[in-house]
């Protein structure tokens, strides 16, 4: 294990977001599959109603119509999912305080109280990082950590700042009491940052990249620690030793010859020439990273098979053990 990896699997939670579309749920999966490969016990924690990382990991999916299970599902050696739905987490809360589950649940079907929490901004959120805190802290029967590291896949940009700022505003208005209590424990844990980091995934693109700055200076001033940037969907350099020359030579073939219209020269030269240039384009918002951020992000290629399962999940994996190798040793791309 690298020391860059080691120390970020040295961490209790690990929370990616990004802008949406950039394959942060992807990374989140390929990181909890790397770290349960590295001997890590690992819990990857989504959030919300739509189940997608049982299907990439490879754990069992909960049948269509059950209430989401509270203890996480295998997914193989050191690896566990759970899906995190704020109402299923509030209702464990109360059960938990009331010791009673009948009552608990008339209290969250009550049609009073439902549109009281539906009144009451940030409940979900500050529910949800409850029950990370929870997760965090529990402990096994030896009084070892039960989840030496959480990966989360965190909501993209705006509501993922949404999340991670709501403990603020709460200890910025309520003093005293269990709820400032609660508060004051989540938020020692998200500001430690020796237990948490942010990881921004990004695409080498305009608008991503400017995303991801402003979304680092947003984490930082809320006094969280962001971790390493993965840039995701690198293109792979085009194994073509003065490209230039090649494509020109090629472009001179007669294609009325070619075996097939995707073996056609102009065809050819046309998806070689969009690499290359797509592949410039991303050498600039790289560089651009680079001098802002002051570290190289980790890379991962673009894969053309894509990631729908866990086969995507481990290559993605195996890509990600070689980026932080290659950034302990301060190689390029």
């Amino acid at each position: 294990m690298t020391d860059l990896l080691a120390q970020l699997l040295g961490r209790r939670l690990l929370l990616v977001t990004g802008k949406g579309g950039t394959g942060k749920t992807t990374v989140a999966a390929a990181l909890g599959r790397l770290a349960a490969d590295s001997g890590v016990r690992t819990l990857v924690v989504e959030l919300g109603h739509a189940p997608v990382l049982p299907e990439l990991l490879g754990a069992a999916a909960a049948k269509p119509g059950r209430e989401p299970d509270r203890e996480p599902a295998a997914a193989g050696p050191n690896l566990f999912t759970l899906r995190l739905v704020p109402e299923e987490a509030l209702l464990e809360y109360l059960e938990l305080q009331l010791r009673v589950r009948a009552l608990a649940r008339g209290i969250v079907k009550n049609t009073g109280f439902r549109r009281f929490l539906e009144a009451a901004p940030g409940w979900r959120e500050l529910i949800t990082l409850g029950k990370l805190w929870h997760l965090a802290t529990r402990e096994d029967a030896r009084g070892k950590p039960l989840w030496p590291l959480i990966v989360v896949d965190a909501p993209a940009t705006g509501h993922g700042l949404s999340l991670l700022s709501v403990p603020t505003v709460i200890l910025d208005t309520v003093r005293l009491g269990p709820l400032r209590r609660n508060t004051d424990l989540v938020q020692a844990l998200l500001t430690d940052a020796k237990r948490t980091q942010v990881l921004i995934v990004t695409l080498l693109e305009e608008l991503p990249v400017n995303e991801t700055l402003e979304l680092r200076e947003r984490v930082r001033s809320l006094g969280l620690a962001p971790g390493p940037v993965v840039a995701n969907g690198v293109e792979p350099p085009l194994e073509l030793p003065d490209a230039e020359r090649v494509l020109a030579a090629v472009a001179r073939l007669d294609g009325a010859r070619a075996p097939s219209p995707l073996a056609d020269p102009v065809a050819l030269c046309s998806a070689a020439r969009h690499r290359l240039v797509r592949a410039r384009m991303q050498a600039g918002f790289r560089d651009r990273l680079e001098r802002e951020l002051g570290a190289a992000p980790l890379e991962l290629p673009w894969l053309p098979k894509g990631v729908d399962g866990p086969d995507g999940i481990a290559a993605l994996a195996a890509h990600l053990r070689t980026a932080f190798a290659r950034a302990d040793r301060g190689d390029g791309p």
